[in-house]
């Protein structure tokens, strides 16, 4: 039980906090200011229902990914904490990491009519940043139990997605360019604690190898 109760304290607000629904609210708002009400519920409907898809299989599958790979959780964990840690970097400076989206790719998405799923869903939602949290995760969660807890992660954040695009102008006039600033930065403190956390575990589990690797006799 202090396993499952361990594994969803870091499961829901790391996925949360990755996901950046607050990043993702204000992009919403660029990308359809000029969009009507039913195209905006549109939009919002298509890009959750796409990125929940994306995270579901990837938290499926993500293990049989280890394996067909060869790669060791631990290596994985040191490689998505770096990760990590380079997008919490820039949202400590209220910047839109480009694991997100490029400036490029920005531009491209004005002209185009249809955003829910580039780039809204994926890579705002469902990108490099979400989907290695989610196969971390997955190859963390070594019980049923812990499956079960980040399906419901998943759901948790996708949920929150959601209502946030839904209520995209409120939340935009309640908080104001600061506070989408201001709460940001907050959120990328905390994804830089998830993201070293996610090191050191992935340290601890990789140095056992290392030792017994160093200390393996040597082939004739």
């Amino acid at each position: 039980m202090h396993d499952v109760i361990a594994f969803a304290i870091v499961a829901f607000p790391s996925l949360i906090v990755i996901i950046n629904p607050v990043m993702v609210t204000s992009v919403f708002i660029t990308l359809t200011s000029s969009a009507t009400p039913e195209a905006k519920r549109a939009i919002v409907r298509k890009t959750t229902i796409v990125s929940f898809a994306v995270l579901l299989v990837f938290a499926i599958f993500g293990t049989l990914i280890f394996k067909f790979l060869s790669i060791t959780i631990g290596a994985f964990q040191i490689a998505g904490g770096i990760i990590l840690f380079s997008v919490a970097m820039g949202m400590l400076h209220a910047k839109p990491p480009r694991t997100k989206q490029t400036p490029e790719e920005m531009r491209e998405a004005l002209s185009r009519d249809d955003v829910a799923v580039v780039p809204l869903a994926i890579p705002m939602v469902s990108g490099p940043g979400s989907i290695t949290t989610v196969i971390v995760l997955s190859g963390e969660a070594r019980a049923t139990p812990n499956m079960a807890i980040l399906f419901l992660a998943i759901v948790v954040a996708m949920a929150t997605v959601y209502v946030m695009l839904r209520n995209a102008a409120r939340i935009q006039r309640f908080l104001g360019p600061s506070g989408l600033n201001i709460t940001t930065r907050l959120m990328g403190l905390v994804l830089a604690a998830i993201a070293v956390q996610f090191v050191i575990h992935g340290v601890g589990s990789v140095l056992p190898e290392l030792a017994a690797a160093m200390n393996a006799p040597p082939h004739a």
